[in-house]
């Protein structure tokens, strides 16, 4: 679309680069065989619940260590506030924020939602690829207890030693 300038960047960016369209750049290299094996694993939830209350919690988490902190001391160092970074979850809230336009709580809570409904993208994504290796969170007693089940897994796979 004329007025999506990332695409007609990069599809600009890919030409120069190749000599070829986007569009056949891009069935070319779907078309290679892949470098590695890769395997994936997936931490799921028992609740959706679950998932968005750890989100909740570490959104809040990040506000309270200094999110807002750390945006302003980009703008300081003149970071642009359209920069790409500058548009990730977190960060356009606090630049919002910052600019008068929304309460603290209200970035807050708009941290909240746009972080559920990245991770609800991303789950539908990852539900879609079969080769994916859930583990359920709700089964673990511990980060610690999850991380040891990972590595037996890399190990069963003659992934590490």
């Amino acid at each position: 679309h004329p007025s999506d300038q990332k695409r007609i960047i990069r599809a600009a960016e890919v030409y120069l680069e190749t000599g070829q369209t986007i569009t056949a750049h891009n069935a070319r290299t779907r078309a290679l065989p892949p470098q590695h094996e890769a395997l994936w694993l997936g931490l799921d939830f028992e609740s959706r619940q679950d998932l968005y209350a750890r989100i909740d919690q570490r959104a809040a988490q990040m506000m309270a260590q200094g999110l807002l902190d750390e945006v302003r001391r980009l703008l300081a160092q003149g970071i642009s506030p359209r920069a790409t970074a500058m548009q990730a979850i977190g960060y356009k809230e606090c630049l919002a924020t910052l600019d008068g336009a929304m309460t603290e709580a209200e970035a807050l809570a708009q941290i909240c939602q746009a972080s559920r409904r990245y991770a609800k993208r991303q789950l539908t994504w990852f539900k879609r690829e079969r080769d994916v290796l859930w583990l359920d969170q709700s089964k673990y007693d511990s980060r610690g207890a999850i991380l040891a089940d990972m590595i037996h897994i890399l190990r069963q796979k003659g992934i590490i030693d």
